[in-house]
């Protein structure tokens, strides 16, 4: 498996919404030219209308830990 099937981390205490635990990092690429990727970490950066102007940043070649964070985008309105 990977690094996020072996290890489970919880934070201590609450983290309020909006708080910033780190940057994701990756290549940043048009959704168009990554739809038949296998990867599983994309993240979108830019949805845009058209969607061939929607932008994905791509881990694969370069990342960081933010990539192994589950969740990262709950914010609670």
């Amino acid at each position: 498996g990977n690094f996020s099937d072996r290890f489970t981390v919880e934070a201590d205490r609450h983290i309020k919404d909006l708080t910033i635990i780190t940057e994701y990092v990756g290549d940043v690429d048009y959704l168009t030219n990554r739809e038949h990727d296998d990867g599983d970490s994309m993240m979108t950066l830019l949805s845009a209308a058209p969607p061939s102007k929607s932008l994905v940043i791509c881990p694969d070649k370069r990342s960081n830990i933010a990539r192994f964070i589950n969740g990262i985008n709950n914010h609670t309105p």
